[in-house]
């Protein structure tokens, strides 16, 4: 399987350090194409991707953009418009609760952080932010970890649209912009 021609290492996600990696693979497939994956090797967002644990790549995951939607491919996303967040997606059975939850740490630092509800966890995150510099999640590689040491989760990343290259048309962000937010009204759904 050739994941790209450019090479792509990070559309090769190591799931090794999961415990359960089929609970892993159930878990991550949930946002196939609800979650926008960013590749800083070649500064680009995938909108339109499947993902796929072939044997070659020791189970793996492995992100394939669909190529023949070049048009839901961002290009010249510089890496320094990509940060970490510190909310992670975790399934809710993890406290006995039903659906995904995210986990958002309160403003105090030690304060421990506090499962929310999808939709709920939109809404609250949504209203942090701006509309010149709106929440936008984006997974990279190294994203899917495991939570407490056997629970598969999902650490997000945000695009900044104010620190993204200039060589990206305004008519870009705004596109990119828009197909982040319809994305994750799907993820508040969760």
């Amino acid at each position: 399987m050739e994941i790209t021609q450019q090479n792509n290492s990070d559309l090769i996600w190591d799931i090794d350090r999961m415990r359960d990696r089929d609970w892993a693979q159930k878990f991550v497939l949930q946002f196939e194409n609800v979650l926008c994956v960013f590749s800083g090797t070649v500064g680009q967002i995938y909108t339109n991707y499947s993902m796929h644990f072939p044997e070659d790549y020791n189970r793996n995951l492995v992100i394939l953009p669909n190529p023949y939607a070049f048009h839901d491919t961002f290009n010249h996303v510089n890496e320094e418009s990509v940060t970490a967040t510190g909310f992670h997606i975790i399934p809710g059975k993890v406290i006995n609760k039903q659906g995904l939850l995210m986990l958002i740490k309160p403003k105090d630092p030690d304060a421990p952080a506090k499962p929310i509800p999808m939709n709920r966890a939109m809404q609250v995150l949504n209203s942090m932010r701006t509309e010149d510099d709106p929440f936008l999640p984006v997974l990279v590689k190294g994203d899917l970890k495991p939570f407490q040491d056997k629970v598969p989760c999902l650490h997000l990343h945000r695009l900044r649209l104010p620190f993204l290259s200039p060589r990206i048309t305004g008519f870009e962000k705004k596109e990119l912009k828009r197909v982040i937010q319809t994305k994750m009204q799907a993820l508040a759904k969760m």
